[in-house]
């Protein structure tokens, strides 16, 4: 018998630490395995038609979507005693769609939720409440004003 699998969706945010810190606590007591899915959206390529390896825009290179997933699961993982290890995903797509998706696989799902605005304990934001709405399996939202000792 497998064990249970907890899917957290991460983009970086703090409301998605949030999200990792409650599924790796989850994890710790239950025994859970942990997955990290971060979904991101490739922008449209600009090549200049200079030399190789010069950048006449003085800008940095931006890192790829795994480095920051990989980093932030580092991070949040140094803060949980005993804290299991996490399978780290990364997917060009929808966030909403993608984690749906995933959820297939998944006994709980996790999200944080930014919650702008006056109602933000009413609505809250897109992948959230499309997760809530699509994911087949539970799913946990983690809200913004959670304080961190009930994480």
């Amino acid at each position: 018998m497998r064990p249970p699998v907890i899917l957290v969706g991460v983009d970086g945010s703090p409301a998605s630490r949030d999200a990792l810190r409650w599924a790796l606590k989850e994890a710790a007591r239950s025994g859970a395995e942990v997955e990290a899915m971060l979904a991101w959206q490739r922008d449209a390529a600009f090549v200049p038609s200079t030399a190789m390896g010069l950048n006449p825009y003085g800008e940095k290179p931006q890192r790829h979507p795994a480095h920051e997933l990989h980093n932030l699961v580092r991070d949040v993982r140094a803060e949980i005693p005993d804290a299991p290890d996490v399978t780290e995903v990364t997917i060009v797509g929808d966030a909403s769609h993608e984690l749906s998706r995933a959820s297939r696989f998944a006994d709980i799902l996790v999200v944080g939720t930014h919650g702008y605005g006056p109602l933000a304990e009413v609505f809250m934001g897109g992948v959230a409440a499309d997760c809530l709405r699509h994911a087949e399996c539970p799913v946990v939202v983690i809200p913004p004003n959670a304080r961190r000792g009930d994480l």
